[in-house]
C-alpha cells in the first residue's frame, strides 16, 4: 500500500492543499508526498525546523508554549500546525506538524522516541486542530518512516472527522 499516493489522491479529490512543518522527520513527509505524480497541485511550501530556535520562531508558536508544555508537546504541535495554515495566507486548507527531536543515542536499535503530531484544517472560516503523542522505537531511519506514515494516515481521519461534525 502506497500511503503517500493515497494521501495525494485524497487531497486532490477534496481540492485540499497541505502545508507541513517537520522537525525530527527532516522533510520525510514532504518528500514522500512530492514523489507522487500530481502532488504539486496539493502541496504548499512547508518547512523543516532543525533547531528548537527555528521552531520557536515560526508564525503562531507562542513564546511560552514550549516553556509551559515542553519542546515535545501536543500543544506546541497544534500551535505549529495552526500557524502553518496562517502563514500560508489562504493557499493551504490543511496542515500537519510533526514535532520531536532525536537524541544522539537514538541510533541504537530499540531506541524510543516520543513524538507529537498535529493536524489542522479550515472549515467554514474556523480553524480546527487535533494532536496526539506517540512513542516510536527502532533505528533513526525506521522511526522517521514510521512517524511520516502515522502523520499521513492521521490526516484523512482528522479532516473527515471535522467535516462530518454537525
Amino acid at each position: 500500500m502506497n500511503i503517500a499516493k493515497q494521501i495525494v489522491g485524497y487531497l486532490k479529490s477534496r481540492s485540499l492543499v497541505l502545508v507541513s512543518v517537520e522537525t525530527g522527520t527532516a522533510g520525510a513527509i514532504g518528500a514522500m508526498l512530492a514523489d507522487q505524480r500530481g502532488a504539486s497541485g496539493c502541496l504548499d511550501p512547508g518547512c523543516v525546523a532543525h533547531s528548537q530556535a527555528a521552531l520557536a520562531a515560526l508564525h503562531g508558536v507562542g513564546a511560552g508554549t514550549s516553556e509551559h508544555n515542553g519542546l515535545v508537546s501536543e500543544a506546541l504541535a497544534r500551535e505549529t500546525a495552526e500557524g502553518a495554515l496562517a502563514r500560508s495566507a489562504g493557499r493551504a486548507s490543511v496542515a500537519l506538524a510533526s514535532i520531536g527531536w532525536f537524541a544522539s543515542e537514538d541510533e541504537e536499535p530499540g531506541a524510543i522516541v516520543t513524538h507529537c503530531l498535529a493536524w489542522a484544517c479550515i472549515e467554514r472560516g474556523r480553524v480546527h486542530s487535533a494532536g496526539e503523542t506517540v512513542c516510536f522505537s527502532g533505528r533513526r531511519s525506521e522511526i522517521r518512516r514510521s512517524i511520516a506514515r502515522r502523520a499521513l494516515l492521521g490526516l484523512p481521519r482528522f479532516v473527515d472527522g471535522v467535516l462530518t461534525r454537525d
